[in-house]
């Protein structure tokens, strides 16, 4: 990537065959994470399993069929969420299993790219949520129970990515200074 192409230098090497080989070497900062190994492998298997958990849940949400859905209000949150969620799945599988002192674009990738995207994630799904409490409020004429069903289904996302959130409050990831 572009963005981390000034952490690494070009190194030309003899390659005892009358040629150069080319590799790169980094140069950037060093960071690292304050929670031990045996932490950080709970982290990155609970962070997996909430993240399946919301995507099942927000999945089988979509399955429903109900009416609400077809309100722009529910469903463009509801899209809109996939987004976050597609980069949450790419930074929770990004995470490291053994304790180090990590590159900068390994970090930005992994444990700084899973705040964000999990921080977006719990404002679509309360969006989400809000949208169809709406729904039922204003706009549902008979007491559907797939809506109640639909509602169930993305609060119990909302929960887990909570949960997530959370879960995240004990990750500090520092720069190595020297």
């Amino acid at each position: 990537m572009k963005k981390y192409a000034d952490d690494y230098e070009l190194v030309y090497e003899d390659d005892g065959k009358g040629g150069e080989t080319k590799s790169a070497r980094y140069i950037g900062n060093y960071f690292e994470i304050d929670i031990d190994q045996l932490d950080l492998i709970r982290f990155k298997r609970n962070s997996l399993i909430l993240t399946v958990i919301i995507l099942l849940l927000h999945v089988a949400g979509g399955f429903i069929g109900n009416r609400g859905m077809y309100a722009f209000y529910i469903a463009l949150p509801y899209v809109f969420t996939f987004l976050p969620l597609y980069f949450l799945v790419d930074s929770a599988l990004r995470l490291p299993k053994e304790k180090r002192n990590f590159r900068r674009d390994e970090v930005e990738l992994s444990f700084e790219r899973m705040k964000k995207t999990s921080t977006y994630l719990l404002i679509f799904l309360v969006m989400t949520a809000i949208g169809e409490i709406i729904f039922l409020l204003f706009f549902a004429n008979d007491r559907n129970y797939l809506e109640f069903i639909f509602l169930s289904v993305e609060s119990f996302a909302v929960v887990a990515s909570y949960w997530l959130l959370r879960l995240q409050d004990i990750l500090n990831v520092q720069k190595i200074e020297g």
